[in-house]
């Protein structure tokens, strides 16, 4: 958990995350202002990103990788997690449980 002093503040930290194949935006209908402002800085991190839901516990990193016995287990286009999973899931975003109101216009 990290607590900002401003809506602005939470903003620009978002700018610093890492990617990471999920992000999770915890919030109610009176946070729709800030999701909104929040929303096109995840969706440049993550895979997917989730309303008021928690993602499988997978990290990405060189040790996580599957995908099924030698070489899938390596071939980027097979595995789902891991460092070689960035490049098989760097697009399309995927946003889950997102209420309409803070999704961007063209999908909307």
């Amino acid at each position: 958990v990290i607590r900002t002093d401003s809506p602005a503040q939470m903003v620009e930290l978002a700018k610093g995350f890492e990617g990471q194949l999920t992000a999770t935006i915890h919030m109610d209908e009176g946070d729709a202002g800030l999701a909104r402002q929040l929303l096109p800085v995840l969706e440049r991190k993550a895979g997917r990103v989730m309303a008021n839901n928690f993602p499988t516990g997978v990290e990405v990193s060189d040790a996580m990788v599957h995908g099924g016995p030698y070489p899938a287990s390596t071939n980027f286009g097979a595995t789902s997690v891991g460092t070689l999973a960035i490049r098989r899931f760097l697009r399309p975003v995927c946003f889950q449980n997102i209420p309409g109101s803070i999704l961007p216009d063209d999908i909307a």
